[in-house]
Order: C-alpha cells, then structure tokens, then sequence
C-alpha cells in the first residue's frame, strides 16, 4: 500500500504537471535524497571575476574556482556560492543585469568550463549554489527587447505604467514618487512603448513582472536547466523587491516637512519594499525548488534569498510547514556594524536573532560580502577576527566572503572609486599576486601589500588569521557546534560571551570588544563552568596562546579588541 508520504507525492506531482507543465519524475527516489547537507554547512562566497584567472586575461572565471577547489576543500569549505555567471553585458553591474539565464558570461567561460566545475566538484563533495536574478534583467535581454514591442506574450514581463500627465514642456511625469536603491526616480520613460518602465536599481536592469506567472514559468525552466547540472541552491537576489503595491500609490515621507525628494531613503518605502505578495512569489519558487529535489533524487535543493530583515520580516521569510518559504537566509545582522559596539549591541543581536526564529529553522551568520567594505578596513584585523569567529562558532550555516579567512586590512586602496571588497584575490608574493599571469592585467588593482600578506605566506604562519579561520571551520564538524545550546553573556560594558554546550562539552568564545585591558570572572558569570579550561584559540593580540590552563575562578585577563575561546580541559564522562 502506498503511504502518505508517496500520495503526497503523487498528488504535489500532479499539480505541477498542471501549473507548470513539468513531465514525469522517478519520484520513487524519494528516501533516497539527503535533506541535512545543509543544515550546518559552512559556505564560502566567490566572487568569480575576482577570485582566480583561468584563462591570462586579467579576469576571473570559471576554469580558477576550478583550479583552486583543493584550497577550498583544504580550508574546510563544504558548500561553494558564485556569483552571477550568466550571460551578462556589462561587468559594471557584477553580472546582475542579465541577458541569457541559460548561457555562461563569456567574460566567465563556457558551458564546457560550467559542466567541468561540476564535475570536480562532485569528486570533492562540495556544493554548488548560484545567484538567481529574479527581481530584473538586463534591457538588451530578449524578453524586454520584446515587451517594448508588445510581443505576446511579453507584453507584460515587465512592469509597465502610463504617465501621471505631462508637464509644461510637453515631457511625460512618472506614475509616482518611487525612488530607486541607487539613485533617482524608479521610473524610466520608453520613447517607444510610450510608457514607463519600473527599475528598482539602475535603468539598465528593468524589474521583471512576478506578479505574471508566465515570468515564474520561465524561471521553473531556468532553475530546472541548473538542477539538472547539478545546482544544489539558488540564491535569491533582492527578493525584498520582487513586487511593489499593486495600486502604486506614493511612499509616504519620513519626514512630512521635508519639500524634496532627494532619495527612497526620505521615504517610509512601504509600496516599493517587503511588500506581501513577494513572499507569495517566494512561495512559488520554493515549490520549484522542492519539485526539482524529489526530481533530482539525489540532494535537497535550497532556496536562499539574502535578507537585510530585522525580527518580523526575517520571522516571516521562514515561512511555516504548511506554507514553505526559503531553507534559511543570508542574513546580514553582523554585516551592520560599522562602529565599534559594546556587549550589550552583540548580546542583543545574537539572542534577538536566535529569538525570532521560528521552531526547527536554521540560522545563518554574515559578517562580509561584496557589497559592503571589508570588516578589516573598516576595524582592524583583531576586530575582523572577533566577526569571524561569531560566523564560525554560533549555530547554523556559516558564511565565509572570498578572502575573509586571511583578514587583512591591506585590502584597502588609495583610490575610493574602487570597491575594496571586490579586489583580486591574493594567493602569493608572485607578480599580480598569483591571480593572473605575469603578462596580463588584472581587472581591478591588485592589494598594495599582497607580498606582505598573501595565502602562501599564511598558510605557513602558524598563528595566521587564515589558520585560525581553517581550525575553526575544522570545529564546526562536531556535535557540541552542529547541535549544542547557545547562550549569551554580558561580562562587562564591553566584554561579550557566548558559550556552546552539549552534555559535558563546552566552548566558550569570549571577546573585549573596546579598547582596554578588561577583568571578568567567568565563573561569577557563567554558570556551570568547569574550573579549569584550556585555551583553544586565541588571537595574537590576547597575549594568551593554544594550551594555556585558565582557573575560571581567578579573574579572567582580555586585552583590547582580543578573542579568546575555551574548552575543559578534561570531560567527564558519566
């Protein structure tokens, strides 16, 4: 007889046969597939045109990530995102405006270089997720180029809006006051279409229409070709825009005497930012998702969007068994510190993060990507250490931005029109830093002091930020990291705590996170703690080195900005 379990799969089968069109799956694969891969994973970032050239043009691409898998297996890596590797016209944008969802950028490789990523991939157990551009594409895109000319059927991929009237001067006004993520109004006009098109980033990347399920039908298929090629993930790009208010009413002003707009942050953006209907395009795509798992038979495949949410929004993107939203987001609580704060800021993050989960959700912890500066620069490397070992040691899936495990402030460059956070990876003391060959120019500078701080020279210091990063990766495979309780202390204004505990099994990650020696004592605070704990790793600055004997008892010695974590120094088996 069947059971429940298969009947449901029949019955979701059939109703994507229906919504979607799909054909017939091997859905008796089903206790095949593994659905834990990623629930501790540790996740590193790559941003592809800058992590390794391949090819000797001064660009990164596909055949280096390739060429550098060992040093990520090495490192302790499980779980690989890249970067848009679809075809694009403009490095400019990083790949995001899009221009062919099945293609590969040239500027990247090719299929070939794709399906041979794969396939070293799959020899070292590592999995692949790829960032999905669902919000917009490109405007030299095919389906834009045809919904300008009212092709059916993509009149209506876009979001497309008459104009509110015209001034004077016989020009045509914007349908209302949005305003863009980057600058200026979210309205351009097209001379041709005689309307005006939505952009919620730049007028090169018009918002698709996800309202249209013939849009989402499209990326069924998209999401589909990457799953058959083994994808394990999508990321999903600024979901939080994916659908606007329905009426397109104006935003509200933050402040009513303000006369001008100058930019949506003058503006509540209540129309234009986690409107409802986007988690129901979320919803969508994860049966998508959940379609292409039982299809594949092999892996779950997980939806990721990236979330700049606090409590409600993050509550809510989690979704609920009986209405799936995303496996976890990439939430950037961390990535938001850009002052020096004191305990009581991190408790505060860490516990009302962990506190709005829903029961049975994942966490995620971020602290760098490509958006934002590198945490070294705009700290110090003592300090970036502190985000990291947050990363690292609090529960859930941990994620690692490319270049994060060497820690060095010496990504920044003189000139501020270039993004340090996107600088070319730095692996040795050779010409261009080993990124690209010696006769070629990389695409953005290399780091002034790559010979002074690169991944050869840290990979044979023993106390490096790189080999202290790998041995706390190296941690995360252990029951107490994957499964134990997490709690938050306050020893002080500026000495935070947290512990990891399971059983007789404890870490202790403490951090003073200003700028003097600090006293504390752990066992006043902590409750539980065995007398006497080692020294696990501690940052160069702390004074204290791996092996030390600490007496929780006596008072506990943190000097300005260090790390130090502890383990018993003997665990009593019962």
């Amino acid at each position: 007889m069947f059971t429940l379990k298969v009947k449901f799969l029949i019955a979701f089968m059939c109703f994507f046969r229906s919504a979607f069109g799909t054909t017939d799956v091997a859905w008796w694969d089903y206790t095949t597939i593994d659905r834990t891969w990623w629930k501790n994973t540790t996740l590193y970032q790559v941003l592809l045109p800058s992590f390794m050239d391949g090819d000797g043009d001064g660009y990164g691409d596909l055949k280096g990530l390739t060429s550098k898998l060992d040093y990520l297996v090495d490192l302790g890596i499980e779980t690989i995102l890249i970067t848009p590797h679809c075809k694009s016209p403009d490095v400019k944008y990083a790949g995001y405006d899009i221009i062919d969802y099945v293609g590969v950028n040239p500027l990247l490789g090719t299929m070939h270089d794709f399906d041979e990523l794969m396939e070293e991939m799959n020899k070292r157990n590592l999995k692949l997720i790829i960032d999905m551009v669902i919000n917009h594409s490109s405007n030299k895109h095919p389906w834009f180029i045809h919904s300008v000319n009212k092709k059916k059927p993509y009149t209506d991929y876009y979001v497309w809006k008459d104009p509110a009237g015209y001034d004077r001067n016989g020009n045509p006004i914007p349908p209302n006051n949005w305003q863009n993520v980057i600058e200026g109004s979210s309205w351009t006009w097209n001379a041709k279409r005689k309307q005006f098109y939505l952009h919620q980033f730049i007028k090169e990347m018009p918002d698709l229409n996800l309202r249209n399920i013939y849009v989402l039908h499209e990326f069924k298929k998209i999401m589909e070709f990457w799953s058959d090629k083994g994808v394990a993930g999508f990321r999903l790009d600024a979901y939080e825009h994916f659908v606007e208010d329905a009426e397109f009413r104006n935003e509200p002003m933050l402040n009513l005497s303000t006369p001008v707009i100058k930019t949506r942050y003058d503006q509540v953006n209540m129309f234009t930012q986690h409107v409802d209907d986007s988690l129901e395009v979320v919803h969508k795509l994860r049966q998508i998702t959940d379609y292409l798992t039982i299809k594949s038979g092999d892996f779950e495949r997980i939806l990721v969007p990236e979330s700049n949410s606090r409590k409600k929004e993050l509550y809510r993107i989690y979704g609920s068994s009986d209405y799936k939203l995303v496996h976890f987001p990439l939430s950037y609580w961390i990535t938001w510190s850009y002052h020096y704060e004191n305990a009581f800021y991190y408790r505060n993050l860490v516990d009302g993060y962990l506190g709005c989960l829903p029961r049975g959700s994942i966490a995620n912890w971020v602290s760098e990507n490509h958006d934002i500066p590198r945490k070294a620069q705009v700290f110090n490397e003592e300090y970036e250490l502190i985000l990291t070992t947050m990363v690292l040691l609090l529960p859930g899936v941990a994620y690692i931005y490319y270049g994060q495990e060497l820690g060095v402030a010496g990504w920044r460059f003189p000139d501020k029109s270039i993004e340090s956070q996107r600088l070319p990876m730095i692996w040795d003391d050779s010409t261009n830093a080993g990124f690209t060959n010696n006769n070629s120019k990389p695409y953005l500078p290399i780091s002034p002091d790559y010979r002074k701080n690169n991944v050869k020279k840290q990979k044979a210091e023993k106390d490096s930020h790189y080999n202290k990063v790998k041995t706390m990766i190296s941690w995360r495979k252990s029951d107490v990291l994957k499964y134990g309780d997490v709690k938050s202390y306050v020893l002080s204004d500026w000495v935070y705590s947290f512990t990891r505990r399971l059983d007789n099994e404890i870490y202790l990650a403490t951090f003073n996170l200003g700028n003097t020696t600090e006293f504390v004592n752990l066992r006043q605070s902590i409750e539980k703690l065995p007398h006497r704990m080692v020294v696990k790793l501690a940052s160069n600055n702390s004074d204290y080195e791996t092996g030390d004997v600490i007496n929780t008892k006596r008072k506990f010695r943190l000097e300005p900005q260090s790390t130090v974590v502890l383990y018993p120094k003997r665990i009593r088996v019962d």
